[in-house]
């Protein structure tokens, strides 16, 4: 797989003339003008004198990777920037110089499958695809901004546009952002509300099948790119879904599934019987506790520590298997559950009432999210009154501050990367939890970037755009969680696999690491960085390490989540 690393440093003063020249190695763009450089490995698009793409970019009418995108001379960077978002999809980010007025500007596509990051220095603005090329390029080191990890920590599931690097932030998917000189502007050239439900809605037998087609064509674009695949395979819905459409689209591909050696998480006889269906090689691995190493960071280089610590030996696994079966790119089902809006709330039984009346909504619907989320009806009718009168739950974004130490009560939240759950949704209020799940995918999924060779491919624009138009009450019709998903490749897969409702995980793994090195993980935390700086509460820490494996619940989960939180500390400083 090929990597999409890059560096862009623009001057921070007027006069400088757009244009962009290209550098020998990272430490050489700041320099008198706009200079960027690209890894050896890192795809290209042309788009002519008007600018360069980066990364890769497929055509919305055909699915198939492009070479050149041709602009107009004429053609302003806003021009360009909403012909690239209605016209193209990837994992890209298009630098677009605008001569007439002087101006440097940068696309992120709407996907963020290719995340950017930006450092404001003295005299240069620096973008670059991972916060080690943005240390490289000015030659300084960068610190850890520990406020910054700290509210990160209290909204472990709320990507924010600041980083965890003091003055690094991420550039908003979808947003055109220009500069001049010292002077920024952002503009919003894809809006998640231009896709949301809008009037008559196809049936479901339709949107099922132009799911799946999208399905197929989205997956066989990234497969010609990336060549033959391996599918993280579970055997439940998500990953079925992307094996079953890699199958339809005739690409090539195996699946590895990895299994407990217990059997709380062993998930084989689907994740095998999925394979043998399709016609697919298959292959399974076992977690050792043993592989788990408590010291390695799994977020190293990353600019926030958002991958969870025992990633590593899973990565070691899922690069083990895929070598076996002689492909080289991992594919995941992340994201799945949240695009394919996996709601446990009375959301689609408001909406369907604000847009069909109440007996689809009662008669419908209710039953349907009774049968999702195993509530009784009266329960379920107080939920939705309460939500009818504007008693929204304030769990959704609610601080965990669990064994942190105490700090500043926020009446509002850090500023997100994507806020798109504030926008508008008409008469489908339900549609801010779709978007709030989209947000919670973001810190899970694998991009076009430096780290494992993993890749998630369910964010893709086209998918994307098309879940946010299907009515939140479409994805649990006949009582099924992510009905629609199931639907579209009904036809391919076991119906042991279709049915599926949830399936286990790894938490014996995770447990049985977490006690097998307890006194490391411990030391770590009691004695690191995070309790120098006044992060973490270091008796509440200590505390907890006294409680049994069975009684901590979650809590083994947040000792983890601070263990790799202080491994990332500790590799930046």
């Amino acid at each position: 797989m090929k990597q999409g690393r890059f560096v862009l440093a623009v001057p921070r003063r007027r006069g400088v003339p757009p244009a962009v020249r290209r550098s020998a190695s990272p430490d050489d763009v700041c320099g008198d003008n706009a200079s960027f450089w690209t890894s050896d490995d890192t795809p290209e698009v042309s788009l002519g004198p008007q600018g360069d793409l980066i990364g890769c970019v497929f055509s919305a009418h055909t699915a198939r990777s492009v070479d050149a995108v041709p602009l107009s001379e004429f053609e302003s960077a806003q021009t360009a920037a909403l012909r690239l978002v209605r016209d193209y999809w990837g994992a890209y980010v298009a630098v677009l110089p605008d001569p007439g007025r002087r101006t440097l500007a940068l696309l992120v596509d709407p996907s963020g499958l290719l995340p950017v990051y930006r450092r404001i220095g003295q005299t240069h603005v620096v973008f670059a695809s991972d916060a080690c090329l943005l240390g490289e390029a000015v030659g300084d080191r960068l610190k850890v901004d520990w406020a910054a990890l700290a509210s990160f920590l209290r909204y472990p599931e709320l990507r924010q546009r600041q980083t965890c690097l003091a003055g690094v932030e991420e550039l908003t998917p979808g947003t055109l952002m220009v500069i001049a000189g010292d002077q920024e502007s952002e503009l919003p050239v894809w809006r998640a509300a231009d896709y949301l439900p809008r009037g008559t809605e196809p049936s479901f037998s339709d949107a099922a099948a132009e799911l799946r087609e999208l399905a197929i064509r989205t997956c066989a674009a990234w497969t010609d790119r990336f060549g033959p695949v391996a599918v993280a395979t579970s055997g439940g819905v998500d990953s079925s879904f992307l094996c079953a459409a890699l199958a339809a689209g005739h690409s090539e591909f195996g699946c590895i599934t990895l299994a407990t050696s217990d059997s709380s998480g062993d998930e084989s006889d689907y994740a095998r019987l999925l394979a043998e269906y399709l016609g697919a090689d298959f292959t399974r691995r076992v977690y050792d506790t043993a592989c788990y190493r408590p010291t390695v960071c799994a977020s190293a280089g990353l600019p926030r520590p958002g991958r969870k610590g025992f990633l590593t030996a899973i990565d070691a696994l899922l690069a083990d298997g895929s070598a076996e079966l002689e492909k080289y790119i991992v594919l995941d089902g992340n994201g799945g559950d949240n695009l394919f809006c996996f709601l446990h709330s009375a959301a689609p039984i408001i909406d369907r009432l604000r847009n069909e009346g109440p007996r689809a909504a009662l008669f419908e619907t209710l039953p349907d999210m009774c049968r999702v989320t195993g509530c009784d009806v009266p329960t379920l009718l107080r939920a939705t009154g309460k939500r009818l009168m504007g008693r929204r739950s304030k769990k959704e974004w609610a601080p965990d501050s669990r064994l942190l130490a105490d700090g500043p009560i926020l009446e509002d939240l850090p500023e997100p990367l994507t806020p798109s759950y504030r926008l508008g949704t008409w008469r489908h209020p339900g549609k801010r939890d779709h978007l709030a799940l989209i947000m919670r995918a973001q810190h899970h999924l694998h991009g076009f970037g430096p780290g494992p060779a993993r890749f998630s491919p369910l964010m893709s624009q086209p998918l994307l755009e098309f879940c946010l138009g299907v009515p939140t009450w479409t994805w649990v019709t006949g009582g099924q969680n992510r009905a629609l998903a199931r639907a579209a490749f009904a036809d391919l897969l076991p119906r042991s696999v279709l049915n599926r409702m949830s399936k286990a995980g790894p938490d014996s793994f995770i447990r049985g690491a977490f006690d097998r090195h307890r006194a490391v993980l411990r030391d770590l935390l009691l004695d690191g960085l995070l309790a120098k700086q006044g992060v973490i509460d270091r008796a509440a820490v200590e505390q907890a390490f006294t409680l049994e494996t069975a009684r901590r619940g979650s809590l083994v989960y947040r000792l983890l989540d601070l263990v790799e939180a202080e491994n990332w500390s500790r590799s930046w400083e």
